[in-house]
C-alpha cells in the first residue's frame, strides 16, 4: 500500500493525488469543498481546506508531498464566512406550526431522509436537530 499523498497547489484550488485508501478522509471534507476530476483522476480541493486535509491525512498515517504551481509561496485564501444562524429555519417553522407532539413525529419521519449517512443533507439535518433541541427547551406557547 502506498501511503503518499501528493498535493499540487494551484492559484485557485489544489489537486490531490492520493491512494484509494485516502478517499474516505478526503470525502470527510464538506461536499462543496472537494470534487472528483474524472479526466485527471484526482480530487480537486478548495485552498482553504488544504491545511485541514493535510493534518487529517497525517494523523491517519499518510505522508504528504506538497508542490506549488509556479513556485508560489503558501498563501491560501481564508475559508468562506460561516453563515449566520437564522433563528427561524424551516425546521423551527415546522416545530412552531406542528407543535411538540406532531413535530417529534415529523422529526422521526425526516431523519431517514435527511441524515448524511443515508445520503441526506448535513445542513438540513443540523437544522432539524437544532429545532428539536429548541422545542425541548422552550415551553409550548
Amino acid at each position: 500500500m502506498s501511503n503518499v499523498v501528493h498535493i499540487e497547489v494551484g492559484a485557485f484550488d489544489a489537486k490531490v493525488h492520493s491512494p484509494f485508501e485516502a478517499k474516505d478522509y478526503i470525502k470527510d471534507l464538506p461536499h462543496g469543498w472537494r470534487r472528483w476530476d474524472k479526466t485527471e483522476k484526482c480530487w480537486v480541493v478548495e485552498l482553504h481546506a488544504i491545511d485541514l486535509l493535510e493534518s487529517t491525512l497525517r494523523l491517519a498515517g499518510f505522508t504528504i508531498r506538497t508542490t506549488h504551481q509556479g513556485g508560489a509561496g503558501r498563501q491560501y485564501s481564508a475559508p468562506p464566512p460561516r453563515a449566520e444562524r437564522n433563528p427561524d429555519t424551516w425546521a423551527d417553522s415546522m416545530y412552531k406550526a406542528l407543535g411538540s407532539d406532531l413535530g417529534n413525529k415529523a422529526y422521526k419521519a425526516l431523519v431517514p431522509v435527511l441524515h448524511p449517512d443515508r445520503g441526506g443533507d448535513t445542513v438540513c439535518m443540523q437544522q432539524l436537530n437544532a429545532a428539536r433541541d429548541k422545542a425541548k427547551i422552550q415551553p409550548a406557547r
